[in-house]
């Protein structure tokens, strides 16, 4: 069980998952703004969303993050500052924090209530994204954690990603913030 947990394969097939219903919500939205064109509706959040998860899925099933991480790696090599790199890994790694730290404060501050339903998959989907990220800058002491400490078995790369991506299609169900229309409320009977 834990080797299946702890397979690219399995990584991928729920990439894809997320990426369907991402687009099974597109659909959904872009057939509901087509009848009845309610300002609520922002369906090229999913499609995007699709998109990206789709691209993230095969990026991981042909490992590009590692093979950008030796590219990196041969290119400190050939300019001779690759016994120092840990610094310039460091600088990137503390900078994305930062960077995610700010997209998410900012989405938190500036969500549109009437587009606040997409927060939470946004949010998620940034997460995911920063962290395939610190992946691909491949700092040692990170790598150590992520690749060589397991709980009850998985590699806890295994189970922040999968984490990630479960609670990214649990929260595409999840809509928190849906906006009412004034007019339609109005004319609602008591």
């Amino acid at each position: 069980m834990i080797e299946l947990l702890d397979s690219a394969e399995l990584r991928l097939v729920v990439y894809g998952v997320a990426a369907m219903s991402a687009l099974v919500l597109w659909r959904r939205e872009r057939d509901e703004v087509a009848t009845s064109p309610e300002r609520s509706r922002w369906p090229r959040f999913w499609l995007l969303s699709a998109a990206l998860l789709a691209a993230m899925g095969v990026a991981r099933a042909i490992d590009l993050g590692d093979v950008v991480a030796d590219l990196g790696r041969d290119e400190a090599d050939a300019q001779g500052w690759y016994d120092t790199r840990i610094v310039v890994q460091a600088a990137i790694v503390g900078a994305m924090a930062s960077a995610w730290a700010v997209i998410v404060t900012a989405g938190i501050w500036r969500a549109i209530v009437r587009r606040g339903r997409y927060l939470p998959t946004a949010t998620l989907l940034v997460s995911l994204l920063g962290f395939a990220a610190v992946r691909v800058v491949s700092l040692h002491h990170i790598d150590a954690l992520l690749y060589r400490r397991d709980i009850l078995g998985l590699r806890i790369v295994s189970l922040v990603e999968l984490s990630l991506l479960g609670a990214t299609i649990a929260s595409m169900r999840w809509f928190p913030y849906e906006v009412r229309n004034a007019e339609t409320d109005a004319n609602r009977p008591a």
